[in-house]
């Protein structure tokens, strides 16, 4: 390429193929990462913080109170051996939706639990899957 009233060919300085046949930001004979260009839109950093802050320790603590409890299934029919069947994977998966605020409780079970003095009162059950 010549440039008007230039007597050599006009070198491009943006290493990789800056706008070539195959578009522009394509690595060039260097090898190297495309450049940005001025024109390109720059996306926004992501956050690199949860917005709530929670500690995976009390997830595991909160899971071993509902363990010591001998906690009955709730709506989802998932028992705790069912959930333990991949303990690590689902308190992470519990964890990290908390933590992000995606995590929605699903319903809880309803039981209807005797009184001494007769009559009954409703007692929720919650599920412990994630």
């Amino acid at each position: 390429m010549r440039c008007a009233g230039a007597d050599r060919p006009v070198v491009a300085l943006i290493p990789g193929n800056a706008g070539g046949a195959k578009g522009a930001g394509r690595p060039g004979p260097s090898g190297g990462q495309p450049s940005l260009r001025r024109d390109e839109p720059v996306g926004r950093p992501k956050p690199k913080e949860k917005p709530f802050v929670i500690s995976k320790w009390v997830v595991k603590d909160a899971y071993e109170k509902v363990k010591a409890n001998a906690g009955a299934a709730g709506v989802d029919g998932e028992s705790l051996a069912a959930f333990e069947a991949d303990l690590p994977r689902n308190l992470y998966k519990l964890w990290n939706r908390l933590s992000s605020g995606t995590y929605f409780p699903p319903p809880v079970r309803a039981v209807e639990i005797p009184k001494k003095t007769g009559g009954t009162r409703t007692l929720g059950v919650p599920t412990v899957a994630a």
